[in-house]
């Protein structure tokens, strides 16, 4: 299998650093075929603008998803772009793994999912899902999190992590036709004990032996 990973964190000495190591080991070793988008590394441009549609003339109104459909068709997307949009079409499964900040995922992350899924590559008017370019391709998310299973239960202190992961799940993931299997979750992450990383770690070989 073909996979890609789409990484989050600015620290090569975090857990999360160390978990994309492991996930990276893993894959391998199940003789998995793995390639890394590392968006701080690659200090990836997180913003839109009229510099990504290489086509678009100076001065005119930007119309984001028709101008980015229209670079699509004529091959005038900005290069880091259309690199990111081969990486897509070349995988079968696509690992998104970030920390949770703020209740969402990484700005430099959210950047990526906007500039990257842009129409015409990602999406277009039709309503059915199973037909859209990247239809079929699996997809799950590894997300640490400060709290505890608890914090994040229904009811908990921080609310339901499966009501907080939705809008990427179903507004993003769906949306665009991904097969989208349950979120691996690290929680206590800011423990600074290593029952984070254990777990993780675990449940991380698991979801790669039963791919």
């Amino acid at each position: 299998m073909k996979v890609l990973i789409v990484y989050a964190h600015p620290d090569k000495q975090s857990l999360n650093h160390s978990l994309l190591e492991v996930t990276t080991k893993y894959l391998k070793e199940k003789n998995h075929e793995v390639k890394v988008t590392d968006l701080y590394a690659q200090n990836f441009k997180a913003g839109v603008d009229s510099g990504d549609f290489l086509n678009h003339e100076e001065g005119k109104r930007l119309f984001l998803m028709r101008d980015g459909g229209s670079a699509f068709d004529a091959g005038k997307l900005s290069p880091d772009i259309m690199e990111e949009q081969a990486k897509l079409s070349w995988a079968d499964l696509v690992i998104f793994q970030f920390p949770l900040w703020w209740y969402s995922m990484p700005a430099i992350m959210k950047g990526w999912m906007d500039r990257v899924l842009n129409k015409k590559f990602a999406f277009s008017k039709s309503g059915d899902t199973t037909t859209r370019p990247l239809a079929g391709k699996k997809t799950f998310m590894i997300v640490t999190a400060g709290g505890t299973a608890d914090d994040f239960s229904e009811g908990g202190f921080l609310g339901d992590i499966s009501h907080i992961l939705y809008p990427i799940q179903k507004g993003i993931f769906k949306f665009i036709g991904f097969n989208a299997l349950d979120p691996i979750i690290g929680y206590g992450a800011d423990s600074r004990k290593p029952i984070c990383f254990d777990t993780t770690s675990k449940l991380i070989e698991e979801r790669v032996a039963n791919l």
